[in-house]
């Protein structure tokens, strides 16, 4: 069993060896889409949290999940200590996260409450066709509807002073007489702010007011009706009127939480891999990600149960699809990147239900050609086809730009590998030209992977993708892992990973202590683990052509998965120490790797790239001694260079309750480094990461 601690840590970082950068002499390019983003709606990463509207359950429409008490894995697929652990257990004393989906239930009006009235859900003249609405019967003269946000059971939308919010909804009062209103309530139910909800028809009609609360606090939507009658309502949307791409004619539909996507554009992303991820594949009964469910305007859009609310009471977690394809291909389009969408492939999450569709079905053909109709709902032209012509009503006429497509997530197998040519066949016949992205599972390659590299290896249109959650000393030692890789024509997308289990996924070892089933998670330690991993990453890039962590956000103390790059509240955003190695690695890369002479000291870890005019350098030292070196940089400008350094305890990480300040225990800091005649003395600080931008005198020629 490896340790979760850095190799002796205590003995590192003793030796000083002189290193040269010869900038004039860069070997293999650097892929342009090296980093990226993973985006799953996981931990309420979408709904609750990307997704700018705070109304929980906002259309009536509540799928939720229906836990059962099976093995959350195939057995064989599980480490042998957490397998004899589980198979010990009595079924009731199985915990949340080893119980699987068992089916759905609808409960439309879940995370509404109502005082003075009765609340029920009708699809009776709804106002779109198979919609659901709540209908509220008054019983006495005053009725109040409240919705607490997300994650439900307690006041969670957060309210600003002087920050103006914009409530929408869809009434029908023809059997109603009297008056309509909306608040914002504190927990403590002071109201915040109030407006009339004006109507002047009698069928469906929307409704908008501006409130502008007068405090700050975590706090509730009330709509008060006073009068006698019904009212129905539908599609109550409540988001802060400087949402992401306010203003903007595209984003017409599904609207997002600005200071997250801010976090996400600091990354200087340049793919977005999405919308999954195990929801993808879902658990059978057609619980699968439908993309065709997530566009269109919101009221046709559907819900369907998020299998991540197996480790929530009741499976409350319900996919609202308010952020769907459209929204996320505006995404990339916004902050610049290359849209990856994974489709589903036929088959099931195969470590919950290893379910495939039979290849010669008609309902496998369905999912041949709803692939098909993503390609022409983003790329067709909006006067001849019908899917484009839903993206150019939503208002995006022109269209998107889609070069690589993911089919299927972390499946594996002959049952998949069948599913995925067959696929393949389709899309290069329909739309030639598409780089496709074949599963490698999610076990260690030799399990699952294997198979893959072996039909796809020498296929220069395919890549390969690689998952795994291991633990810190997995990653540190894993930093040549891909300089033996063979170079025969597909090259890797590393879709998924991180320094967070305790254990390596599909290790065969007898024993895994309790202790490490549930560590800290985003520590400084998987962090510094994770920089280490990247300049192996770096220096292989002609290899790995896509890289993006996962997963990426998290509401705090209501995950699922709790080792995230983001973490959130509903009023603040945490950069973890995760995240802050990823920004030094993502904003410092260039085109070309600019190899190291020299020897490294032990525990040291380095990758250089060139970019127009200047060399990027990233130094993990992850000793517990201070490290000297010595740079020789090939034409490197004389004076002060500014470098940024991130260290501190192992233990140390970066905290978020779910009311309050952050706790920051890892910041950025600047360094001066000096240049003299091309050589930088310089000393690394124990367990740090160093990123440092050399300016060149003049440009190198690269042919």
């Amino acid at each position: 069993m490896t340790d979760t601690t850095a190799p002796a840590l205590s003995t590192l970082g003793q030796d000083t060896a002189p290193l040269r950068l010869r900038t004039g002499r860069p070997t293999t390019a650097i892929s342009p889409t090296l980093y990226g983003l993973f985006l799953e709606d996981i931990n309420f990463g979408c709904d609750g949290g990307l997704s700018a509207n705070l109304v929980n359950n906002h259309s009536f429409e509540g799928v939720y999940l229906t836990n059962g008490t099976l093995p959350y894995a195939p057995l064989d697929l599980i480490p042998d200590g957490v397998r004899e652990r589980l198979a010990a257990m009595a079924p009731e004393d199985l915990p949340l996260e080893a119980t699987t989906p068992a089916g759905r239930h609808l409960d439309r009006l879940r995370h509404w409450r109502v005082t003075g009235g009765r609340l029920e859900a009708s699809r009776s003249a709804a106002a779109a066709p198979g919609a659901s609405f709540a209908r509220l019967r008054l019983d006495e003269e005053q009725g109040v509807l409240e919705n607490h946000g997300y994650p439900g059971g307690l006041p969670g939308m957060a309210f600003d002073p002087g920050r103006p919010m914009l409530l929408s909804l869809l009434l029908r009062t023809a059997a109603f007489d009297g008056t309509l209103e909306a608040r914002l309530v504190a927990a403590d139910g002071t109201v915040l702010a109030s407006g009339a909800l004006e109507q002047t028809a009698r069928g469906w009609q929307e409704c908008r007011v501006r409130l502008v609360p007068a405090g700050t606090a975590l706090g509730s939507l009330q709509i008060i009706a006073t009068g006698t009658g019904t009212v129905d309502l539908d599609e109550v949307r409540l988001v802060h009127e400087d949402h992401w791409g306010a203003g903007d004619p595209r984003w017409s539909q599904g609207l997002l939480r600005r200071d997250l996507v801010e976090a996400l554009a600091a990354l200087a992303p340049r793919f977005l891999r999405f919308p999954g991820g195990c929801i993808v594949e879902g658990c059978g009964d057609g619980s699968h990600y439908d993309w065709k469910k997530t566009v269109g305007p919101l009221i046709t859009r559907r819900a369907e149960y998020n299998l991540w609310g197996q480790s929530r009471t009741d499976g409350d977690y319900s996919q609202s699809n308010q952020i769907g394809f459209y929204e996320y291909f505006l995404l990339c389009e916004d902050l610049g990147m290359a849209p990856i969408p994974v489709v589903w492939a036929g088959d099931s999450c195969q470590t919950r239900q290893d379910e495939h569709l039979p290849l010669e079905s008609a309902e496998f053909a369905a999912v041949v050609q709803d692939t098909l109709d993503l390609i022409e709902w983003a790329t067709g032209d909006a006067t001849t086809s019908h899917w484009a012509a839903l993206r150019a009503a939503a208002g995006h006429p022109e269209p998107f730009p889609l070069q690589h497509l993911g089919i299927g997530n972390e499946n594996f197998g002959p049952e998949y590998l069948a599913h995925f040519q067959r696929i393949r066949d389709a899309v290069d016949r329909a739309h030639p030209g598409l780089t496709v992205i074949v599963n490698g599972g999610v076990i260690r390659p030799g399990e699952t992977a294997d198979p893959a590299w072996e039909i796809y290896g020498e296929d220069e249109s395919v890549l390969v993708d690689e998952h795994f959650y291991n633990s810190p000393a997995w990653l540190f030692n894993a930093t040549e892992r891909y300089d033996s890789y063979p170079r025969r024509g597909a090259r890797l997308f590393l879709g998924e990973y991180a320094a967070y289990l305790g254990y390596d996924l599909g290790d065969r070892h007898p024993a895994v202590p309790e202790s490490m089933l549930a560590p800290e998670p985003n520590t400084w330690l998987s962090a510094l683990a994770e920089a280490a991993f990247l300049t192996g990453v770096e220096r292989n890039s002609d290899l790995v052509a896509f890289s993006c962590y996962a997963p990426l956000l998290n509401l705090v103390e209501h995950g699922q998965w709790p080792h995230c790059l983001i973490d959130f509240s509903p009023s603040r955003v945490v950069r973890t120490a995760n995240y802050l190695v990823q920004q030094l690695f993502t904003t410092r890369i260039g085109e070309h790797v600019v190899p190291l002479e020299g020897a490294l000291p032990e525990g040291v870890f380095a990758s250089a790239s060139l970019g127009e005019g200047v060399l990027h350098l990233k130094l993990v030292s992850i000793g517990a001694a201070p490290v000297p070196l010595t740079l020789a940089i090939e034409g490197a400008q004389d004076g002060t260079t500014i470098g940024t350094v991130l260290g501190g305890p192992l233990e140390a990480v970066n905290r978020l309750a779910f009311e309050g300040e952050p706790r920051m225990e890892v910041e950025p800091r600047d360094i001066g480094l000096e240049v003299r005649r091309g050589s930088v003395e310089l000393l690394l600080e124990p367990t740090s990461v160093l990123a440092v931008s050399f300016a060149l005198t003049t440009d190198k020629d690269l042919s």
